[in-house]
């Protein structure tokens, strides 16, 4: 028996973006790590979701080749939300550090003076030693499930995940499309 609110691919792609908005708006590390935890299980669950859709069978070659889409981050997503759902590490995941981002809103003319903001974010060390930050990873993984829906006319049209980035509360943001 599902949640009637997670019906289709769509519901859960529009889950994992008001994810995304939380963990980029989060004012505490303790808040954007429990809301990374949540982006990255439900990456893996949109994932399944959607291979089934498709007809995709677990371990097929569709797996492997969407593990390697945004760059790889998708795996790594995935590979976060598998090691905290089974409590071990099986292999080499990506990492978080805590660091202090300073914000800017940006107007024509570049910074605009006096909007500058801390405010905690993560560094992501990836598997493979290299590190990007949280915004990229987000964008990355999102954009990628964009153009997963984009590509595939059965899974319904998404709106920007980066409206759901802008707004102050993620959960007051509501999907039009």
């Amino acid at each position: 028996m599902g949640l009637a609110a997670f019906s289709t691919p769509k519901d859960m792609a529009l889950k994992l973006f008001r994810e995304a908005g939380r963990t980029w708006n989060a004012k505490t590390f303790e808040d954007m790590g429990d809301h990374l935890l949540n982006f990255s299980v439900t990456n893996s669950a949109l994932r399944d979701w959607v291979m089934h859709h498709q007809g995709h069978a677990k371990g097929s070659a569709a797996y492997e080749t969407w593990r390697c889409g945004a760059k790889g981050y998708l795996g790594e997503c995935a590979d976060i939300a598998n090691v905290t759902k089974h409590f071990h590490l099986r292999k080499k995941i990506a990492t978080l550090n805590e660091v202090e981002e300073t914000r800017v809103a940006l107007g024509p003319f570049g910074a605009i003076e006096g909007s500058e903001s801390s405010h905690p974010s993560f560094e992501i060390v990836l598997s493979d030693g290299k590190a990007i930050d949280l915004l990229q990873f987000l964008f990355q993984i999102c954009s990628a499930w964009e153009s997963i829906f984009k590509a595939d006319s059965n899974l319904g049209e998404l709106p920007s995940h980066a409206y759901f980035m802008m707004v102050k509360s993620p959960g007051a943001a509501k999907a039009t499309s």
